[in-house]
């Protein structure tokens, strides 16, 4: 049973510059809605505090990065956002710099370098971040709440959503293409090799106990029990038995739960730079060259095309770079279907071709063995946070070649990674990484104790807080500017050592703009009279209402600008689903004091 290629080759070059790694930041892969710690984190948070991290890795800030990438595999989805690359800036104290959205379902991850690398090789920028972010586990509950408002995501409302993956002229009415790819590289395998069925199971066996064995050992990741302990749990002795039991059904024709990703929320971050950039400006860790990256589509209908896909994007990377597939010390394969990991290996040659499978029932593939794959326990330990899963493979992909992968660490320095991404049966590709021993530094883990870089719920917060009558923001320590509303960094300085301050309420508004037909929303009626103005309040400016501007009124305001204001703290939203929010007033007292036309 030969699956045959992909019909059109892609023709590649290698890049005009060098391009590294220089940072990577990445947040627990969770179930945030399972812990008060992390219950009602956003987008925002998630995404910035990986970026922020990545650059703290870089030992850069804000104000070094030209630009960044934003990947989310399904932000309409979760978040109900259509330019998720807008709602996030603000968070890491990149405010107004350049950025793009992009999403290729479980692949954008891997793309997400590609996208930085093209972006620094071409001459246009130094220094390129690129993140991605995904709450595959929690949503947003009322797109018209603020969103730290999440429920569970129903399995019935992700599989129907993952339909949208899948082209909708043919091949979702053609049935077959959204769904076999679960069972058709394995079931492939074993016709092409002539396995039993047996074999192929004990091998995606091995392959979940040597995951779940890795991700015991990460403290990032989602699954730290052992197979082994759960089945000491469950009475087994023998864990193989375990893993055979209807504790792990088969949930396809092959595939058992144990081979299934472990949907979650997360985000990831990687810092890229031109090797030359950061050779003179001496980064804090040994840079990662990225020596090339292949890439390849094929639709959901094209017959074996994980198969197809990973030998053209493999076959890519090797020409464009001259690696031989025996210079490959670690390999990282995208499993959300873990049969990906045995096709990864044996397309890279990593393994060889046919008997690949028994390094896998050997047990030979986990982190302490001679050839380790996904050391951070992959999509079914590690968890899947879609789009951000790639680049979470990029930064344990970053720490094992580092030397500071501690417990979980190889046996071996890797000096040569390649990563093969996957996603949702339409977008593969394949990375090559190397270390540069000519630019080998002394790394050393950053003390997160001491670092000013911290996750929490800063949205909750401040909604939390509304609701006592308090309006806080975050005061920057090094240059004292205020974020309001509070987001992790200082969009002024870049410094994110900042501190909780409750604002004084007071402002001043500078503009008026008089509600029409256009903007003026029924549910707001009951505002009235009021203008759309900016509203400095504590040296943070921001687009508000201010009641108590009419027609009638506003050129007399207009001649006493900036207006005295102060804040008021309403309840908005439908019976039963209100939230606070803050408007301003016009300060009466205040405006009293001053002269008409004084500056």
């Amino acid at each position: 049973m030969n699956p045959g290629k992909v019909e059109n080759h892609g023709t590649i070059r290698p890049y005009a510059k060098s391009v590294s790694i220089i940072g990577v930041g990445c947040t627990p892969f969770m179930f945030t809605l399972e812990s008060d710690e992390t219950n009602g984190l956003t987008e925002g948070e998630l995404y910035g505090y990986a970026a922020l991290k990545a650059m703290e890795d870089a030992g850069i800030e804000p104000k070094d990065v030209d630009f960044y990438f934003h990947g989310e595999a399904s932000p309409l989805n979760a978040s109900k956002y259509i330019t998720p690359n807008m709602q996030v800036a603000n968070w890491f104290g990149m405010k107004g710099k350049g950025s793009i959205h992009h999403s290729e379902a479980c692949c954008t991850g891997y793309l997400a370098l590609d996208e930085a690398v093209n972006a620094v090789a071409s001459g246009k920028y130094d220094v390129v971040l690129s993140g991605c972010v995904e709450f595959g586990d929690a949503i947003v509950e009322d797109p018209k709440k603020p969103q730290y408002n999440r429920m569970k995501f129903p399995m019935d409302a992700f599989l129907e959503s993952t339909a949208w993956i899948y082209d909708n002229a043919y091949t979702r009415a053609m049935i077959a293409g959204p769904v076999i790819a679960f069972d058709d590289a394995a079931i492939t395998y074993q016709r092409q090799y002539g396995l039993t069925e047996d074999q192929i199971d004990s091998a995606m066996i091995g392959m979940a106990l040597a995951n779940r064995k890795n991700a015991s050992k990460h403290p990032l990741a989602l699954m730290k029990v052992t197979y082994e302990d759960q089945a000491k749990q469950l009475g087994f002795d023998d864990v193989n038995a375990f893993m055979r039991s209807q504790f792990n059904p088969k949930m396809g024709h092959m595939l058992r739960v144990s081979g299934m990703e472990q949907k979650c929320d997360g985000a990831a971050a990687v810092i890229v730079a031109s090797t030359e950039w950061a050779r003179a400006h001496n980064v804090r860790h040994t840079p990662i060259e990225v020596l090339g990256i292949g890439s390849a589509a094929c639709e959901g209908n094209t017959p074996h095309l994980e198969i197809r896909g990973t030998e053209e994007v493999v076959r890519q990377a090797y020409e464009m770079t001259g690696v031989k597939p025996e210079e490959i010390d670690l390999l990282f394969a995208n499993d959300f279907i873990i049969s990906s990991q045995l096709i990864a290996a044996e397309s890279a040659g990593y393994l060889p071709r046919g008997e690949g499978w028994k390094y896998f029932v050997e047990g030979r593939t986990a982190y302490d063995g001679d050839k380790p794959i996904n050391t951070n326990g992959g999509r079914t330990a590690f968890g899947h946070a879609h789009a951000a899963s790639g680049v979470a493979d990029i930064y344990e992909a970053v720490i094992q070649m580092r030397g500071l992968a501690g417990e979980r660490q190889v046996k071996k320095l890797p000096k040569t990674t390649l990563l093969r991404g996957f996603g949702g049966g339409q977008n593969l590709a394949a990375i090559l990484l190397r270390t540069d021993e000519s630019m080998r530094k002394e790394d050393t883990l950053i003390d997160d104790a001491a670092s000013p870089v911290r996750m929490e719920t800063a949205v909750r917060k401040y909604y939390e807080n509304l609701q006592q009558g308090k309006i806080l923001g975050r005061k920057c320590k090094r240059c004292g500017h205020i974020e309001w509303p509070p987001f992790y960094a200082c969009n002024t300085c870049g410094s994110a050592d900042m501190e909780w301050v409750e604002m004084s309420g007071k402002g001043e508004m500078s503009t008026i703009i008089l509600p029409a037909v256009l903007n003026a929303k029924p549910e707001n009626m009951d505002l009235m009279p009021y203008a759309f103005s900016i509203v400095n309040m504590d040296g943070s400016e921001q687009n508000a209402i201010v009641q108590g501007v009419t027609k009638e009124n506003a050129e007399e305001l207009w001649a006493q600008m900036p207006i005295p204001v102060r804040a008021k703290i309403i309840e908005r939203g439908a019976e039963g689903k209100t939230y606070p929010t803050v408007i301003f007033e016009i300060d009466t007292e205040e405006l009293a004091k001053k002269k008409p036309g004084k500056q």
